[in-house]
């Protein structure tokens, strides 16, 4: 966790910096590749090299990649929106149009539940603040269509869904995913009960897994350093203490990116996607969410920062006088 300590650093960085902007299309453009390489492995499984992969997952894992792909279907959506009151019309449909690939890409080949689920409530969580309610309605009405005509096309992700379901029910007689979740957290409580007030300890999870595996029959999908709840995972390390500190701190970060503009939206989508994932995910602990969030946050914060205060909301909020988006011409 010693990560988080380079937020107000790069907040400070980013606060003198006008490459902010910088560091967000280059993101959105290594996930582009990661995009294309998906479908590519997708249509062709023949193309991925490493033998544990699956189509449509060329590297790292689903979870991973449905993190990196919700936040680029939303900070397309910032972009285009942007663009499109600039005036920069091509470029707002671009923009438009690789959000679109990255969610055709969540339901058509592979997507994670975490992932899935964080959709519709960081629509509304963006949605109700930065659109004015006509255009929520009729974009709503647009997805709504969508959503009904996906569900029929794409059966992975009917696959994805039902599955949540089926699991549970299996999850009584052989080991699955979501009963293994279910484990995990039931097991973590009786941890807590345990050290309440200041926990067990950093480091200290695994080992309390295998005390608790002593003289049962498990397997090593039981015995593990990471409860898949990010509350849970604070709360057996450093207790409520901890527990109370993580929760100060996304609501810090998420109070940060409350104002009307585009940057406050993308600060917010990380802020708020971090919280849903790590309900069914330790994500700060994870590497590489751990750092999306890290440089998320750091990166926005610092560009949010060197902005001047506002009461007023002006008919470009989204766009404004706010560094680093290209001007119309």
């Amino acid at each position: 966790m010693v990560k988080l300590l380079a937020i107000p650093l790069l907040m400070h960085q980013f606060e003198r910096s006008r490459k902010g902007f910088t560091v967000f299309l280059a993101f959105l453009g290594s996930c582009t590749v990661l995009l294309a390489l998906s479908w590519l492995s997708w249509f062709e499984p023949r193309i991925i090299l490493v033998h544990d992969k699956i189509p449509g997952v060329p590297v790292k894992n689903w979870i991973t990649q449905g993190v990196e792909f919700v936040l680029c279907i939303f900070g397309s959506a910032a972009l285009a929106l942007a663009m499109w009151r600039k005036e920069r019309r091509y470029a707002a449909t671009g923009s438009a149009l690789l959000g679109t690939a990255f969610f055709l890409n969540m339901a058509l080949v592979a997507s994670s539940r975490t992932a899935l689920v964080s959709l519709p409530v960081l629509l509304l969580v963006s949605t109700l603040r930065y659109m004015k309610w006509r255009d929520v309605l009729i974009l709503y009405l647009a997805i709504a269509f969508t959503a009904v005509l996906t569900w029929f096309l794409a059966p992975n992700l009917r696959e994805r869904i039902d599955s949540i379901q089926q699991q549970y029910m299996l999850s009584q007689s052989q080991q699955t995913s979501v009963g293994l979740r279910l484990e995990y957290w039931t097991k973590s409580l009786k941890f807590i009960r345990s050290a309440p007030l200041a926990g067990h300890g950093t480091g200290s999870i695994r080992g309390l897994f295998d005390r608790e595996a002593v003289g049962k029959a498990v397997t090593d999908q039981q015995i593990v350093a990471n409860p898949h709840n990010q509350t849970l995972y604070f709360a057996i390390e450093w207790g409520v203490i901890g527990a109370i500190l993580l929760y100060a701190m996304w609501t810090t970060h998420f109070l940060t990116f409350t104002e009307m503009r585009w940057i406050s939206w993308l600060g917010l989508i990380v802020v708020s996607q971090n919280i849903l994932g790590s309900l069914f995910n330790a994500h700060l602990s994870d590497y590489v969410e751990g750092w999306i969030y890290v440089m998320g946050v750091g990166v926005a914060g610092g560009m949010i920062s060197k902005l001047p205060k506002s009461s007023a909301i002006p008919d470009d909020a989204l766009t404004g006088s706010d560094p680093g988006v290209p001007a119309g011409r």
